[in-house]
């Protein structure tokens, strides 16, 4: 992840920032830490970055809904954000990255997708004056610097995966309490979703799971369960957990999406030891060749819960959930779920309502309350 930060105290710099206030920028968000790096060369009387938690509303059709920011300097010149909705808990992201350059904060996710949210502010003090665009919809903004910023809930270590060919750096997510052995998932994404994977992660981690995500690149949906690369990272996934201080070891699982998820199905089943739980989201199952690579876990008995969108096009839902229902049995532990009214991101889209409201993009009902009770149920 990079990201630049520079640092001028020029009047005529100060001047040209602030008329351009409002230009758009762009800049990417997904898991981690927002880098703001320093130049060469700094003046002796460098402007402290704007750390803190910033909290208030944006405003649109008659509708509020509010807001937080939180920034910090983890190491000196190097900032990490987290933005939030403390009314809408389920759609807060970590940026990976974001821009700062005095008085100017760029931060970014998704903004070319559905869903996609951006913030473009302008530092006065203790304020942040800006604009949010959140898909096509704009809205300006006065949040104000409320304290220091709130702890993040876990706390995250570099590892690699230990096997050969693989090389991309991983972080492993431990939560920030006392207890000596906690439960593990580790996601396997294709590519394409490690974005959403690492904030599913980050979520799982506030809820007491120790996390990582491992992205694979995944296969065609009929050759993915025998896809020995995609299988084995995904099986390195569920060694790497294990050995990890703090883990517990027979309540290791996994979780797969999309493409990916015939080769975690296969990863679990045949692991030594087997996985503890199996999470599947969006699983390609519409002809009988892919829905039979998920026939080991009802074999096996291997407690897992499929998760369908109702509205995602990118898998055949009604075909997909049916044939993997009869895959795994569909009893106890084995469990097939498809949330109503919603696309691949499990996000009720914003709209305006018979008279004239808006009403915010929200998470689905039930998807990740049920995802968390599944889970607890299986690690009793």
């Amino acid at each position: 992840m990079k990201s630049a930060a520079g640092y001028s105290q020029s009047a005529n710099f100060a001047t040209a920032a602030l008329a351009n206030r409002w230009q758009p920028w762009l800049v990417v968000v997904a898991l981690g830490l927002a880098a703001c790096s320093s130049d060469a060369i700094r003046d002796a009387t460098t402007i402290p970055l704007p750390t803190g938690h910033y909290e208030g509303p944006i405003s649109y059709l008659g509708t509020e809904v509010r807001v937080a920011l939180d920034l910090r300097e983890v190491t000196p010149g190097q900032l990490q954000a987290d933005v939030s909705f403390p009314t809408m808990p389920g759609l807060e992201f970590a940026a990976a990255q974001l821009r700062y350059q005095e008085p100017q904060l760029r931060i970014e996710q998704h903004a070319h997708a559905n869903g996609g949210i951006s913030i473009q502010a302008v530092r006065e003090g203790d304020f942040l004056r800006g604009v949010l665009t959140w898909d096509s919809l704009r809205t300006d903004f006065v949040w104000v610097r409320r304290g220091d910023a709130a702890s993040r809930g876990y706390r995250e270590q570099s590892v690699r995966l230990g096997l050969p060919g693989y090389s991309q750096p991983l972080a492993i997510l431990f939560p920030d309490d006392t207890l000596a052995k906690h439960p593990a998932i580790a996601l396997v994404p294709p590519l394409a979703a490690t974005a959403r994977a690492t904030a599913q992660a980050a979520r799982l981690a506030r809820q007491g799971y120790v996390t990582v995500v491992v992205p694979v690149t995944a296969p065609s949906p009929v050759a993915a369960g025998t896809d020995s690369v995609a299988t084995q990272v995904a099986s390195a996934a569920l060694t790497l957990l294990r050995t990890q201080t703090g883990v517990d070891s027979s309540r290791v699982g996994i979780w797969g999406s999309g493409v990916a998820s015939s080769a975690v199905a296969l990863a679990a089943a045949t692991s030594q030891p087997q996985a503890a739980f199996v999470v599947l989201e969006a699983a390609p199952a519409t002809t009988a060749a892919e829905a039979r690579q998920y026939r080991v876990l009802g074999e096996q008995h291997l407690s897992t819960l499929g998760i369908y969108a109702a509205l995602d096009t990118s898998v055949n839902v009604q075909e997909s959930s049916r044939r993997l229902r009869t895959a795994l049995g569909n009893k106890g532990a084995m469990q097939v779920r498809t949330i109503p009214q919603v696309s691949s991101t499990f996000v009720l889209p914003g709209r305006a309502s018979e008279d004239g409201q808006w009403q915010w993009p929200r998470p689905a009902p039930n998807y990740w309350e049920g995802v968390l009770a599944w889970l607890k149920s299986v690690n009793q």
